[in-house]
């Protein structure tokens, strides 16, 4: 008898036996992949199967169990793999609907008397999950304010209740946004970022509100979920102001990082939005390399020019950081939920 889960939370180790395609292009948090097939295998049964389905089944299976025997070949020489493959772990394996490739495994590691699990309808239904529960309504605490005040800094000091947008987006949110994948790598596909999304807001404790950015409704490629940008547009929203010095300090620490090519892209981007001379003096700063007065300048002539300050119940003066996250904590505990 067969073993399903209907839900990948509660397992020790996931396993995906989905091709590296697949599972690169987006997969259940934590999971590791054991590919049954890989990328080159799965097209050409796939294209088999369409001329001759019988032919691509034995064929499938032929492969998929010398893929296995490797894995198990692994399991018995490779201490790492072993670990995984432990009799004290509990164990979910998945394909992309439930399947032959899953249940290739699964038979395999059954009777081995390891605690391994099927998940019901495979990534399709994880997917599915994933959808719904990111309709789920939270209560926000909806950080506001200028660029360079610090939100980031906060909601990654606060990581107990917090969702970081931007990092699990590789995106910063403003005009030099993409600078994010130099220091976090290229962003994910949409599919993952929902994945990652709601996998944090898992870990969360539901009685307390999440601390989050009030982020547009974009960041580089990725769409936030409609249902999740309402409700923390929706939330108690707490502007973070910080001195003009440390804001110009965070932004500078940033723009060290840039390469030319870089700058100047994301100066064009903005370059409609700011004067030609100022356009003009920046660039000319930038071959100086004074950057804190490139910061000065974007600060004055274009973030706080272009930032609509939202209304907001609460106000935080970040000239510390230790005392900004107790105002928070403050905050937070007076507005818990029952």
């Amino acid at each position: 008898m067969i073993r399903y889960a209907n839900d990948y939370r509660g397992f020790d180790v996931i396993i995906d036996v989905r091709s590296p395609s697949e599972y690169q292009h987006s997969h259940i948090p934590t999971a590791y992949n054991f590919p049954v097939l890989n990328d080159d295998e799965f097209k050409q049964i796939g294209t088999l199967y369409h001329q001759d389905s019988l032919q691509a089944k034995i064929l499938g299976a032929s492969i998929a169990c010398k893929n296995i025997a490797l894995l198990l070949e692994k399991i018995a020489s490779q201490k790492q793999i072993a670990q995984l493959f432990s009799h004290k772990n509990k164990i979910l394996i998945y394909c992309a609907r439930g399947g032959k490739r899953s249940q290739a495994l699964y038979e395999v590691l059954k009777n081995l008397d390891l605690q391994v699990y099927k998940l019901q309808e495979g990534y399709k239904g994880y997917r599915q999950l994933v959808l719904c529960n990111l309709k789920t309504p939270h209560h926000f605490l909806t950080l506001c304010g200028p660029t360079g005040c610090g939100k980031s800094e906060i909601i990654q000091a606060y990581s107990q209740s917090s969702i970081d947008l931007e990092n699990l987006a590789h995106h910063y949110g403003s005009s030099f946004g993409d600078l994010a994948t130099l220091v976090l790598g290229t962003q994910p596909t949409q599919k993952m970022f929902e994945n990652l999304l709601e996998f944090e807001l898992s870990k969360k404790q539901i009685h307390s509100p999440l601390i989050i950015e009030a982020e547009s409704k974009k960041l580089g490629n990725i769409i936030i979920p409609k249902e999740l940008y309402d409700n923390y547009h929706k939330g108690i929203f707490i502007f973070i102001d910080a001195p003009i010095e440390q804001r110009i300090k965070r932004i500078t620490n940033l723009y060290k990082t840039i390469t030319q090519d870089f700058f100047f892209c994301a100066m064009h981007r903005i370059k409609p939005y700011i004067s030609n001379n100022t356009f003009d003096d920046i660039l000319q700063l930038w071959e100086k390399q004074a950057l804190e007065k490139i910061a000065q300048i974007l600060i004055e002539k274009y973030y706080d020019k272009v930032y609509k300050i939202p209304s907001y119940q609460y106000k935080i003066e970040n000239k510390d950081l230790n005392e900004a996250l107790k105002e928070l904590k403050e905050i937070q505990s007076l507005n818990k939920t029952p």
